[in-house]
C-alpha cells in the first residue's frame, strides 16, 4: 500500500546521489573512476651479487657477475655497487673502476658517491674504494654484469639490483657514511618523493654478518669473499609510502669492522 511512496522517496535520493557525484567529478556510469588510484611505486625486480675468486697473492683485474636477469616491467633501472680493495699506496692506482657493463651496455658512475677509506693493520695501509653505477632502461633477459679495473687487484665485490616504474633520470638523492671499527652503521636520507625506493650497499673491510634493523629494509645481496681480502658487500632496499626522513641501521652482535662504507639512493617513481 505504501510502496509508490517508498519508490518516490528511493528515488529522490538516488537523484540527490547522482547529483553529488556529478558536482564531485566523479563520473557514476564507470565503476573503476570511483576507486582510488594507487600511489605509483618503484617496484623490485632481481638482485645478485658475486666476489673476486682470488687466493692471495693472485690478483685479477675484472670482476664478473654471470647471467644477471632483468625483468620486462616498464621503465627499468638497474643499480651496482662496486667495491674494490687494496694494500699500500703503490696500490692504489690499480683500484680504478675503468668500466662496467651488462652485456655489451656500458654503466654510468652516479656522481657523489664514490667514498674511500683507509686503515692500519699490522703495519699496513689498507685501502677501500666504493661506489654506485646505474643503467637506464637496461634489456630485459639474462647478460653478465662485468666489472674492469685499471690494474690487478686482491679483493672485491660487486652487487646488483634491478628495478622498475623508475624515473628514467640519473638518482639525485644520495648520502654516503664511513666509520672504522664499529659494529653498526647509521645512515640518515630524507627522501624526497612519495612510492620512492630506497636502495642501499653497506662495504666492509673483512667478513661480516651485519643485518638491516630497519622495519620493511630487505636484504636484497650478501656477497662475502672466501679468500683474498676477505671482504663484503651487502645491499637492500626500503620502499617509501610517504616522503620524508628514513634511518637505515645496519648491525652485527660481535666483532667490529675496520671499515665500514655506507652508500644510500632514493629511486623515484616514474612519473
Amino acid at each position: 500500500m505504501n510502496s509508490p511512496r517508498y519508490f518516490h522517496f528511493f528515488t529522490l535520493l538516488c537523484l540527490v546521489w547522482v547529483m553529488a557525484c556529478a558536482h564531485s567529478g566523479e563520473t557514476v556510469s564507470d565503476e573503476s573512476t570511483q576507486r582510488a588510484s594507487a600511489a605509483d611505486q618503484v617496484e623490485f625486480d632481481f638482485a645478485d651479487a658475486a666476489s673476486l675468486p682470488v687466493v692471495s697473492p693472485v690478483e685479477m683485474s675484472a670482476l664478473t657477475l654471470k647471467n644477471f636477469r632483468v625483468g620486462t616491467g616498464e621503465n627499468r633501472i638497474l643499480i651496482v655497487g662496486v667495491q674494490v680493495e687494496e694494500g699500500g699506496k703503490e696500490n692504489v692506482d690499480d683500484m680504478v673502476i675503468s668500466s662496467i657493463k651488462l652485456g655489451n651496455r656500458a654503466l654510468t658512475f652516479l656522481s657523489g658517491s664514490e667514498v674511500q677509506l683507509s686503515s692500519i693493520w699490522r703495519g699496513k695501509e689498507y685501502f677501500l674504494k666504493v661506489a654506485l653505477y646505474y643503467l637506464l632502461n637496461p634489456p630485459a633477459g639474462e647478460n653478465d654484469i662485468t666489472v674492469s679495473f685499471a690494474g690487478p687487484v686482491t679483493s672485491a665485490n660487486m652487487g646488483a639490483i634491478s628495478l622498475s616504474n623508475a624515473q628514467q633520470t640519473a638518482p639525485v638523492n644520495l648520502v654516503t657514511n664511513k666509520q672504522e671499527n664499529q659494529k653498526k652503521i647509521l645512515t640518515q636520507i630524507t627522501t624526497q618523493n612519495n612510492g620512492a625506493l630506497v636502495v642501499d650497499i653497506v662495504a666492509c673491510g673483512h667478513k661480516s654478518k651485519l643485518k638491516p634493523e630497519t622495519k620493511d629494509h630487505l636484504q636484497r645481496f650478501n656477497a662475502q669473499e672466501n679468500s683474498g681480502g676477505k671482504s663484503s658487500l651487502l645491499g637492500a632496499t626500503l620502499p617509501v609510502t610517504a616522503a620524508g626522513e628514513v634511518a637505515l641501521l645496519w648491525a652485527q652482535p660481535r666483532r667490529s669492522i675496520n671499515r665500514l662504507v655506507h652508500i644510500v639512493v632514493e629511486i623515484s617513481p616514474y612519473r
